[in-house]
């Protein structure tokens, strides 16, 4: 039964496996950081959101579980980045262009999370 699992992971590319392992570590850690990742990952897309208050200065019942939330839900970006390396490498031949791309979805993703955060809570 183990067989045929451990065959299909093996012919999964390298970053394939990886997208799944990173989405596989990073989900928990989202919940077990108390809420450091999610606040960590605020700071690379916080000069999008000028207009609203810094993080220091959220207050609220709704602080904490939303850095808990984006830490978490940030780890669907990996299986997003994932699909886009797989589609895009039969047209981009270059590896480095497509890191460059699984970076910038990954960044973005936080960034949509943190767009939606921020316009339900602070609106």
């Amino acid at each position: 039964m183990l067989a045929p699992i451990l065959t299909f992971w093996k012919s999964l590319s390298y970053t394939t496996r990886f997208s799944i392992i990173a989405f596989v570590a990073i989900l928990p850690m989202g919940l077990f950081s108390m809420g450091i990742l999610g606040a960590l990952l605020y700071y690379p897309v916080s000069f999008l959101f000028t207009s609203y208050p810094t993080l220091n200065d959220w207050t609220g019942d709704w602080v904490w579980p939303a850095t808990i939330g984006v830490g978490m839900f940030w780890s669907f970006g990996f299986i997003w980045a994932g699909l886009a390396w797989h589609f895009l490498s039969n047209k981009l031949h270059s590896v480095h262009i497509l890191r460059v791309i699984y970076a910038i979805i990954c960044w973005a993703w936080a960034a949509v999370l943190w767009y939606g955060v921020i316009n339900t809570n602070l609106s």
